[in-house]
């Protein structure tokens, strides 16, 4: 077998049982790894309705088949669950070096049952593997749970898979932390391995990876790593990471400030790549196979925000920053310290915490319900005291560790001020001007909830099929009229496809982009193909990617969504002029491309995959579970 280790871990807590079993033809074919391999596996595996939280529910960690080669920035992991933020499908892609490692030790996917009964880690040392007892690790930081499963390992070369403090304590805005500081499980993955009692998974591994036609591969691996270094762009996002955002998002008046109150930040300048860069930046990292190494340590040497840490990011920056009204960098950074460390997922936290801020402008909530905090827009004391009550559910923090959409079910009249879809905290998105609508689209129909990384459309713009579908001239306005609804239906469901391909093959997002990414669809057609053997074009890649994305819709109709679900909070529908652009959304508009992407997919007027479909995509058996006509 070429790519794929071809050997998948099935673990039972409850038992203390480990089962080693063939990963099948029919998966590697048509769900690839990673996302695809994870979706199908909890389609198949998880009962509908089910308390995410309970030991019913299934954890999984899946990687793809360039995982542990030399293709570049093909690093990336997946954690899969159902989530106990949205109650949906929940999954979280991460990087640095753990899946490579899995690989090397022999496997492709790790998937969880049931409770240890007792604090627990997985150790994988190549054929053997075993529980071992964690109930030394437990209530350890991340940082303390890596140093200490090295020291007792006694091998710095293992690579951990952890959770925080927070996650044990069933917090629902938690994540999966690998190299400490790489997460992943935006909807509380982190969460549901504290459920099951599983602080670690531990790696080590001495294999390798088998290539189908190595002078093919390395061929490709020669052209596509040219073209990452010559690439003005990949070097640019080397230096200064998705921190770059920031300033340019707030000069098009389309940053979400304050609760998406505004799309201006004043203090946007405080927090730019060039003041991160020039104040404390020390050194760059990469991923797994990556020449980029757009991850960039940290320091803050002096003062009461002193810390230090690694990968600092827009996900990071962004939420503390203009969305809390806080210009800080120093304190911004303390912030993501603290998250990492306690395990908290940056995106979620900060939104949470801004939701409150703007209910404490409202007059919704006072000093007596923050536990004596002052939530005033731009109060970073305050903020940085209430992370650690989050993650150890104290007074005001165990309200917040629920996440913004059962918050804001405790706290009278705060529905108006909720940012999120399906249950998920939105992470960037602001209607204000210039913002493509397919954006808007993209958020309201991702399959966890809203969510920037499942594709904004525009990913989809470079596609060759995309043209053919819509015609040259249609295809065209795409770009250069980013406020017309014409064709965006057909945009962000191919770049769902694209997306989901990508997370399954494990290739990082920022650089195979059909639209700026160096490696191109014709050269994933060259790599693919060389690693596994397996003949692929990219209209198969597509293909793949519908697969996934129907699984998924799968998976969230059998817990209730429809129609209804995909959609926007209410605010993003109020429409403003204002010197720079119109912002906000038509209804109207938006359920015109919401149609025009359900017909694109062959699902009905709710959502529903038709039972053609399903037919067609090989998921013919489950349309009887979801009354698919």
């Amino acid at each position: 077998m070429y790519g794929w280790a071809g050997q998948r871990l099935k673990v039972y807590l409850t038992e203390g049982k480990i089962v080693k079993e063939p990963l099948s033809e029919e998966l590697r074919l048509n769900y690839l790894g990673g996302r695809g391999l994870n979706s199908k596996t909890l389609f198949d595996e998880l009962k509908p309705g089910v308390d995410p939280l309970s030991p019913d529910n299934v954890f999984m960690v899946g990687i793809g088949p360039l995982n542990g080669t030399a293709t570049p920035t093909c690093g990336r992991w997946t954690v899969t669950a159902k989530s106990p933020l949205t109650g949906i499908l929940g999954d979280g892609n991460g990087g640095g070096d753990f899946a490579s490692e899995l690989k090397f030790a022999g496997y492709d996917q790790i998937v969880f049952y049931g409770r240890s009964p007792k604090p627990v880690y997985l150790w994988v040392n190549d054929d053997r593997v075993e529980l071992r007892d964690a109930s030394h690790l437990w209530g350890k930081t991340n940082g303390d749970t890596n140093k200490m499963l090295w020291e007792g390992l006694g091998d710095r070369e293992v690579r951990v898979l952890s959770i925080g403090p927070a996650a044990e304590n069933l917090v629902r805005i938690t994540k999966v932390f690998s190299n400490i500081t790489r997460s992943g499980g935006k909807g509380g993955m982190g969460a549901v391995m504290g459920s099951k009692n599983l602080k670690a998974v531990a790696v080590r591994g001495t294999g390798s990876v088998k290539i189908a036609n190595p002078k093919e591969f390395y061929q490709a691996v020669k052209e596509i790593y040219e073209k990452l270094m010559a690439s003005p762009g990949q070097q640019q996002f080397r230096e200064v990471g998705t921190m770059g955002a920031i300033v340019g998002a707030n000069n098009g008046r389309r940053l979400n400030t304050r609760n998406a109150q505004s799309g201006y930040f004043e203090g946007a300048d405080k927090l730019s790549s060039e003041a991160f860069h020039s104040q404390f930046e020390s050194k760059h990292r990469g991923c797994a196979a990556c020449p980029i190494s757009c991850s960039h340590y940290y320091r803050v040497t002096e003062g009461p925000f002193a810390c230090h840490g690694e990968s600092n990011e827009y996900g990071t920056t962004y939420p503390f920053g203009p969305k809390c009204g806080i210009d800080n960098f120093a304190a911004i950074l303390k912030m993501d310290v603290i998250c990492d460390q306690l395990g908290l997922d940056t995106h979620s936290t900060g939104a949470t915490i801004c939701f409150a801020m703007h209910c404490w402008q409202e007059g919704l909530i006072s000093a007596k319900d923050t536990d004596g905090l002052e939530l005033t827009w731009g109060n970073y004391d305050a903020v940085i005291q209430l992370l650690p009550r989050i993650a150890y559910r104290q007074g005001f923090g165990d309200l917040l560790a629920e996440g913004s959409l059962r918050a804001s079910q405790q706290i009278k009249g705060s529905e108006p001020l909720l940012r999120t879809v399906k249950g998920m905290e939105v992470s960037a998105l602001y209607l204000g001007p210039s913002t493509n609508l397919a954006e808007a689209l993209a958020y309201a129909t991702a399959s966890r909830g809203a969510d920037h990384n499942r594709g904004l459309g525009s990913g989809a713009i470079g596609l060759p099929r995309l043209k053919e579908i819509l015609g040259e001239e249609a295809h065209e306005r795409l770009s250069r009229e980013p406020r017309s609804i014409e064709g965006k239906g057909v945009e962000v469901a191919l770049d769902h496809y694209l997306r989901a391909f990508i997370n399954s093959i494990e290739v990082c997002k920022r650089t195979a982009d059909s639209r700026g990414g160096p490696i191109r669809d014709e050269l994933l057609a060259d790599i693919v193909p060389a690693v596994t053997g397996v003949d692929m074009n990219i209209d198969d890649f597509l293909k793949v990617g519908e697969r996934i994305t129907n699984v998924e819709r799968l998976i969230n109709i059998r817990e209730g969504v429809r129609r209804k679900d995909d959609t926007l909070p209410r605010s993003y529908f109020v429409e403003e002029e204002t010197p720079w652009g119109p912002t906000g959304i038509n209804e109207d508009k938006f359920q015109a491309m919401l149609d025009e992407y359900y017909r694109f997919q062959s699902w009905d007027h709710e959502g529903i995959p038709t039972r053609q479909k399903l037919e067609e995509l090989g998921l013919g058996y489950a349309a009887e579970q979801i009354g698919a006509a």
